[in-house]
C-alpha cells in the first residue's frame, strides 16, 4: 500500500512536515494587515455588485449543484443532502470587514444537513454564523479537524465529529446519503495567543454515488495535491483558492496563489475548477479581482496542457448545476467555448 501523508505532531502540536517552522505571529500577520489597513479603500473602490449573484437555492438536489456563497463558503447539493463548507456571513472581526456581501443570506439557506470545516481560523470557523446555523438546524452533522471539538462540545453542538487526515464519514438522511473524506492541505491553525497549531487543518473529499467533490479548504502548494489526485483518480470538481498572492514571499508558505491553484488542480486531475478565497475580504496586498484575472491570463497561456478540462468563475449566489450548466444559469467560463 502506498504511504499516505500525515501531519507530524511534537509538543501538543500539529505540523504539515518534520521540521516545519511556521512563521511567528508578529512576522507573519502584522505587516501584511497593516498594508492591508491603508490600502483598503483602493480595493474596495470597484464594482463589487457586479460580482453577486442573487437566487433562491434550490431547497435539495439529487444531481450536483454548486452555489459560491464566498470566500471559502460554497453550498453544495449533492445526492439529496445540502452541505456546507467554512460557514462564514458576515466579517471575521472588525479589522477585516467583508468587501463582497453573501450570495445567499443566512434565512434563505434550505435545511442544512452537514457543515465540513477546514482548520479553525475566524474567517473559516466563524463563531456567529455555527451558532446561527445551529439554532436553524438542530440535528445538522458536524465535520471538523482533530483538536477542534471541544469548541462545539462547550456550546453544546450535537453531531459533532472530529477526524484526522484520512478519515471517513458517511451521512446519512432520509435513506439517503454522501461520504466525506478529510485530506491533508498545507497551512496551520490558531484562534487565540496560545494555541498555534493546537489542531489540525485540512481539505474534504464529498462523494455521492455519482459524483465526487473536492474542497481544497486553505493551503500553500505541497505534495498533497498529487497523491489526493492519486488515490481519487475521478474528482469531477475541486473547488480552490486562489487568493491573496500578494506579498508572495510572505504568502508562499500560508496560501496558494492562482498560478499555484492552477498547478495543484492538474494535480488533481479533476475535470472542473472553481475558485474561491478571493475577494470577500481584504487579505493581502490583492486588488479585488486581481486573484481572479491570474488564474484566467494562467488559463489561457496553458491551455494546451489544460485541454477539456473547465474553468468556472462564479459570482456569489451564482448557482452552478454541474451536470448541464444550464438549468440554474451558466457562469463564465474561460477559456470561452461551448460546454463539452
Amino acid at each position: 500500500m502506498k504511504k499516505r501523508l500525515f501531519p507530524h505532531k511534537a509538543d501538543g502540536r500539529f505540523y504539515t512536515f518534520k521540521g516545519e517552522k511556521p512563521e511567528s505571529l508578529m512576522l507573519a500577520t502584522i505587516p501584511a494587515f497593516i498594508h492591508s489597513l491603508f490600502n483598503r479603500h483602493e480595493r474596495m473602490a470597484c464594482r463589487v455588485k457586479e460580482w453577486v449573484s442573487r437566487n433562491k437555492p434550490l431547497h435539495s438536489s439529487i444531481e450536483p449543484v454548486i452555489t459560491w456563497i464566498g470566500h471559502a463558503t460554497f453550498l453544495i447539493q449533492l445526492g439529496g443532502l445540502n452541505i456546507l463548507t467554512d460557514p462564514i456571513f458576515g466579517s471575521p472581526s472588525f479589522l477585516y470587514p467583508r468587501v463582497l456581501p453573501p450570495g445567499i443570506e443566512m434565512h434563505e439557506l434550505p435545511p442544512i444537513d452537514l457543515v465540513l470545516l477546514s482548520h479553525n481560523h475566524p474567517d473559516h470557523m466563524d463563531s456567529s454564523t455555527l451558532l446561527e446555523l445551529k439554532k436553524r438546524n438542530p440535528n445538522m452533522s458536524v465535520l471538523v479537524p482533530k483538536g477542534d471539538k471541544a469548541w462545539f462540545d462547550a456550546r453544546r453542538f450535537d453531531n459533532v465529529k472530529e477526524c484526522m487526515w484520512w478519515d471517513q464519514e458517511i451521512i446519512r438522511r432520509d435513506g439517503l446519503a454522501v461520504d466525506a473524506i478529510f485530506l491533508p492541505s498545507c497551512h496551520w491553525s490558531r484562534r487565540g495567543i496560545f494555541d498555534l497549531n493546537k489542531s489540525l487543518w485540512g481539505s474534504w473529499m464529498i462523494r455521492s454515488q455519482n459524483y465526487v467533490v473536492y474542497f481544497a479548504g486553505d493551503t500553500a502548494y505541497y505534495k498533497h495535491f498529487r497523491e489526493i489526485g492519486d488515490e481519487f483518480p475521478n474528482i469531477n470538481t475541486a473547488l480552490m483558492p486562489i487568493g491573496p498572492c500578494e506579498p508572495e514571499n510572505h504568502m508562499l508558505h500560508l496560501h496558494i496563489n492562482a498560478e499555484q491553484a492552477g498547478e495543484g488542480f492538474l494535480e488533481l486531475g479533476a475535470q472542473h475548477f472553481i475558485p474561491m478565497h478571493w475577494g470577500t475580504f481584504a487579505f493581502g496586498r490583492d486588488f479585488f479581482s486581481m486573484p481572479v484575472e491570474r488564474i484566467k491570463t494562467w488559463w489561457r497561456n496553458n491551455d494546451h496542457i489544460i485541454g477539456p478540462k473547465l474553468l468556472h468563475v462564479v459570482k456569489a449566489g451564482q448557482a452552478l448545476a454541474m451536470r448541464t450548466f444550464e438549468e440554474i444559469g451558466l457562469p463564465q467560463t474561460v477559456p470561452a467555448q461551448t460546454q463539452r
